[in-house]
């Protein structure tokens, strides 16, 4: 049985800060809670050991993992229980500093007598948490469940699935042929052939990675003799204690004796060192996972002029060879089967005896079952071999389509086995984040933003020091993109990817743990995927026939929900007054009517989207969601926003789209991305009012902002304004846009989306000043229509753009869709 804890001791590791931190404030606890308080922090803290050591096993029984799955439910109502507490007595003042004076003081004393009957509720409630804690701690001593697990592990622990791939016949190979080519001649051409040279093969867990690697060391070793005095091959894999077996083996290999330990690593690394002074030699380091272990290796290997080569094989791209020059590194990025390829190795595999040949009754579903290997090596043929001797179409569906997750698949399973390596080698936040993945449908485009912010909002993202949630949250991105378990798609001029998506099997893998560890619960219309606890994240995906609305599941209890997200017809959209603790409501995208009613009790909700839905209006009392960060109506009927939105003191991310935000919108002062058509009185003077918010980093402007008296729509940004905006986008019928000098002094993006061009003489500067712009990095001027006025102010902006970029490699120009 897999380890189930992924998250958790992430979350555990932050409850005990957050205990202490609801110590330190001023609240009026009642006598008896403070104590609990503290003893529900003394018991977490001292979990901490017994979640780690859980962590690092390969596997354990059935009563850890059930004692496990306790740790994690107690852990999500405690922090639930702390959210929740500052909302239920102050309003959501917690944290605030206290105002001054004797009317001040007053006030304080009021809301505490006003709080009573909340604090009585709080009290019990955490009465129940603290002998829900006690239980558990009393569980864990009693059946000493670390020892228990320690013993077990070891006698269960399979065998180490990489092997496989060191004893391939190369005869068996498909789609390797041209990557063997390749590899050859990168170690033995590229670059100085008398330097020491490193090439490392990187890709996704299962690409083969491993085979390649062997089945260049075997071709090299077989022909050439002549040029290498002494060859080894070693695998090191993630264990913290590997680096020096490995080492004794690449000793035994080198010195033809076997190693038969005694040595310490320090003697072991001499040992080598002195065998490889002054020889020629091709060494293998498969599975490479850390700069840890690369910093101790790298000490074998001499750096002498006589051609050496090193082979590595990682699944991290930023490794191994960063203390190495461009010169003498090489990274060489495995590409996935293509499709033919991968028929070609299924067909091998499954039919051998078949002349490659499949029964036509189970072509559809042999279509369907490549489709889902994406062309990962490993995966067809772990499915293949399954599938070998099986003859009829719903076995091939059954388990040929479900194969991670299905009930007849164990732990043995060398496809989740390699997968689960690349899991747990992350980090807990980490962990989280990937599995957060599975909330959106198989090969969804997720957009990056999106992502980020939900996972903020879900309190994945711990705040840095001097770094901002957002920035933190792209770190993240980038490292599982780096590590390849999430692809990037489209990425913008600084390399950021603006949507990722997840490979078939990884998506499978992560829906599996997702289940194991209940961190979502996945349904489809009403089919439950996974119901067996309480529903902590809510992923509905459902489709409506012929346009009718289906019926809304009312027997699913949502009330510990911390996320919904909703995929399709939006009459699904639970009843929002049972989501008492829900912090995401994502309904973007989805279809028909939406009812919003008692969306203003959601009082810990942080993330709102009704991106592209049919919502019209928003609640006039949405100013009472004192928790909100991110609100996006971009796409929607709403034309105008509540006046009370202007009470949202933390909301971050305002995305109205061409709805025009009441005034005061300028008093928001956490705002960081502002995305609207203007005021809902007058725009005369909205950009001159809002130029002087000090901490806006994005901002998008529809037509509406931009009216001026007379006929023609001009955006002019003054002098000195929009201090912190790093990225603009104007929305005009037509470009009339002036910048004066020292405006938008950080502005890096420029993003000019009109409906057509001006076909006069004013054509030429109807965008001017854009010279002014000295911190600018990317532009994008993009036009629906194509006439003689967007030409005219194409050439305009690509003049005043090659002041300021002088090689314009980042202006873009679209036209009709079409790039010029």
């Amino acid at each position: 049985m897999d380890v189930v804890v992924g998250a958790l001791s992430g979350m555990v590791d932050a409850l005990p800060g957050k205990l202490g931190e609801l110590l330190e404030q001023e609240y009026a606890l009642l006598s008896g809670v403070r104590d609990d308080v503290r003893l529900l922090q003394a018991e977490l803290d001292s979990m901490r050991g017994a979640i780690r050591h859980c962590e690092s096993l390969d596997h354990h029984d059935a009563q850890t993992t059930g004692w496990v799955g306790k740790v994690r439910e107690v852990a999500y109502d405690i922090e639930d229980w702390v959210d929740l507490f500052a909302v239920r007595v102050d309003g959501g003042g917690g944290g605030a500093q206290p105002a001054a004076g004797f009317r001040a003081w007053i006030r304080r004393g009021w809301d505490k007598v006003a709080a009573l009957p909340a604090r009585h509720t709080i009290a019990g409630e955490l009465q129940g948490l603290k002998e829900r804690v006690l239980e558990i701690s009393d569980q864990r001593k009693r059946y000493n469940l670390g020892g228990m697990v320690g013993a077990a592990a070891v006698a269960q622990h399979p065998l180490d699935p990489r092997l496989s791939a060191l004893f391939v016949d190369p005869g068996s190979l498909v789609g390797l042929e041209e990557k063997v080519e390749d590899v050859s001649r990168l170690v033995m051409d590229a670059g100085s052939r008398t330097e020491l040279k490193i090439v490392s093969i990187v890709g996704m867990a299962g690409s083969g990675k491993t085979t390649l690697a062997n089945a260049v060391y075997r071709r090299l070793q077989a022909q050439a003799h002549d040029n290498f005095d002494c060859f080894a091959f070693v695998s090191i894999g993630p264990k913290v204690d590997m680096v020096s077996k490995t080492v004794g083996v690449m000793l035994s290999q080198l010195s033809g004796d076997r190693h038969r330990g005694g040595h310490d690593i320090n003697q072991l690394i001499t040992s080598v060192r002195d065998i490889l002074a002054n020889k020629r030699y091709l060494i293998v380091v498969d599975d490479l996972w850390s700069s840890e272990q690369w910093a101790t290796l790298s000490c074998l290997f001499p750096h002498h002029s006589l051609g050496s080569r090193i082979i590595t094989t990682t699944r991290n791209d930023a490794l191994p060879t960063d203390s190495y020059s461009s010169s003498s590194k090489v990274v060489y990025k495995i590409s996935l089967l293509s499709d033919t390829d991968a028929k070609k190795l299924f067909l091998k595999k499954a039919f051998s005896n078949r002349n490659d040949c499949c029964p036509q009754h189970l072509e559809d579903a042999f279509n369907q079952v490549i489709t889902r290997c994406g062309g990962l090596p490993l995966a067809v043929v772990t499915i293949a071999a399954k599938l070998a001797h099986k003859h009829s179409r719903d076995e091939w569906e059954k388990i040929g389509l479900n194969l991670l997750y299905s009930s007849h698949s164990d732990g043995s399973d060398d496809l989740k086995q390699i997968l689960n390596l690349s899991f747990n080698d992350l980090q807990p936040h980490l962990r989280a984040c990937l599995l957060y993945l599975s909330i959106f449908p198989e090969n969804s485009e997720v957009d990056t933003e999106r992502l980020l912010r939900r996972w903020i909002a879900e309190g994945f993202i711990a705040q840095g020091h001097g770094i901002s949630a957002e920035d933190i949250a792209l770190g993240y991105i980038s490292e599982l993109i780096g590590r390849n378990l999430i692809l990037p798609l489209d990425s913008n001029h600084e390399g950021v990817a603006r949507r990722c998506r997840v490979h078939p099997v990884i998506y499978d893998f992560i829906v599996c743990k997702s289940m194991e560890e209940n961190f979502a619960t996945l349904m489809k219309a009403q089919h439950v995927q996974n119901n067996d606890g309480t529903v902590r994240r809510l992923s509905l995906k459902n489709s409506s026939k012929q346009g009718k609305p289906i019926e809304r599941n009312e027997s699913t209890d949502l009330s510990h929900a911390r996320s919904v997200t909703i995929f399709g017809h939006a009459s699904a959209v639970p009843q929002l007054i049972n989501l008492k603790v829900v912090r995401v409501l994502d309904l973007e995208g989805c279809d028909g009517p939406v009812c919003l009613d008692g969306l203003c009790k959601l009082v810990l909700l942080r993330y709102l989207s009704l991106k592209g839905t049919d919502a019209s209006e928003l609640p006039p009392t949405i100013g009472d969601l004192r928790c909100l960060k991110t609100l996006d109506v971009r796409s929607t009927k709403v034309k105008e926003l509540p006046p009370s939105i202007v009470r949202l003191e933390k909301l971050m991310h305002l995305f109205a789209g061409s709805a025009k935000v009441p005034d005061g919108v300028t008093k928001m002062k956490a705002l960081q991305t502002l995305s609207c058509g203007g005021t809902a009185k007058s725009s005369v003077n909205f950009i001159e009012e809002i130029s002087k918010h000090d901490k806006l980093r994005e901002l998008e402007l529809y037509s509406d902002a931009t009216e001026t008296p007379g006929n023609k729509k001009r955006v002019m940004f003054p002098a000195g304004g929009f201090p912190s905006v790093k990225k603009l986008c104007i929305r005009c019928s037509s470009p009339l846009v002036t910048f004066e000098p020292n405006a938008l002094p950080a502005i890096q993006v420029l993003e000019l989306r009109f409906q057509k061009g001006l076909a006069d003489e004013s054509s030429g500067v109807c965008v001017s000043g854009m010279e002014n712009l000295s911190s600018l990095k990317h532009v994008l001027l993009e036009f629906e229509q194509h006439d003689a006025g967007a030409m005219a102010t194409i050439d305009a902006v690509r003049n005043a753009g090659q002041k300021i970029l002088p090689d314009h490699p980042y202006i873009i120009v679209k036209v009709d869709g079409k790039s010029y």
